[in-house]
């Protein structure tokens, strides 16, 4: 038997560490979870904090009074939101790689928009429904960006719409006005290639999500509820969404 030289053995040690590190890797694949769960009201036991706000979720108040309820449906828990000439956020920290879940999922539905509202406008900008991703960079309090996926009342789907009065905030618009008010919809978005053509770059880890509803900009009202929210491995809805286009918000001329 022929006696194989050290490059040769050197060279089966690497192939056959390589072979298994790929094996360990695929098997580590198949049991990791297939979601990261943001939020999942019909999970038992669901709590409720004493401020009345799901565990694990803080509140900012930027205009008016906060309404946030979990209610019934169908025996289902949901997130109801209702805003009156106000301006809420509920907000999770997290900390989600997108390279294992690049996708968000999420149910929501709109009851009713803010009247004249328009996030191309600086004086009119306010949404029924808003989820914000939160990019943290360093140093986060001042250099973090966010991708905000919104139910708009007058801007077409597909726009995207950087912020003017935070450059940081980048907001896509998902569904536009009174078509399929009252209805559950199932979204998903692929965040990290939403990410790469938005800020031209490679997305860091995700360190919150946010819900927004606000109406202070138009003083009106608006309704809106959410289900299930989640980053996902694999796209499981097939969506066609237009290209997205970059507009610049403005101030109408008086």
């Amino acid at each position: 038997m022929a006696v194989l030289s050290g490059s040769w053995v050197q060279s089966l040690c690497i192939v056959g560490a390589s072979s298994f590190a790929l094996l360990l890797s695929s098997t580590l694949a198949r049991c990791a979870p297939s979601s990261f769960i943001v939020s999942n009201y019909s999970i038992a036991p669901f709590s409720i904090e004493s401020n009345g706000l799901p565990k694990g979720w803080g509140l900012r108040i930027l205009a008016g009074r906060p309404n946030v309820k979990i209610i019934k449906e169908k025996d289902k828990n949901i997130l109801r939101l209702r805003s009156k000439h106000s301006s809420i956020v509920l907000y999770k920290d997290l900390n989600v790689d997108l390279k294992i879940f690049p996708y968000l999922k999420w149910r929501w539905k709109v009851t009713k928009l803010p009247e004249g509202a328009d996030a191309r406008l600086d004086n009119r900008d306010d949404q029924a429904a808003g989820i914000y991703i939160a990019f943290p960079r360093f140093p986060k309090m001042i250099n973090t960006q966010l991708l905000a996926y919104i139910w708009e009342t007058s801007a077409p789907v597909g726009t995207s719409i950087r912020n003017k009065k935070n450059s940081a905030v980048h907001y896509i618009v998902i569904r536009s006005g009174k078509s399929r008010l009252n209805e559950w919809i199932t979204e998903e978005r692929n965040v990290m290639e939403d990410y790469r053509k938005v800020f031209g770059k490679e997305p860091p880890i995700v360190g919150r999500v946010a819900i927004l509803i606000d109406s202070d900009d138009t003083h009106s009202q608006a309704e809106s509820f959410f289900e299930r929210i989640e980053f996902i491995r694999q796209p499981h809805v097939q969506m066609w969404l237009p290209g997205i286009q970059l507009v610049k918000s403005t101030i109408p001329a008086p």
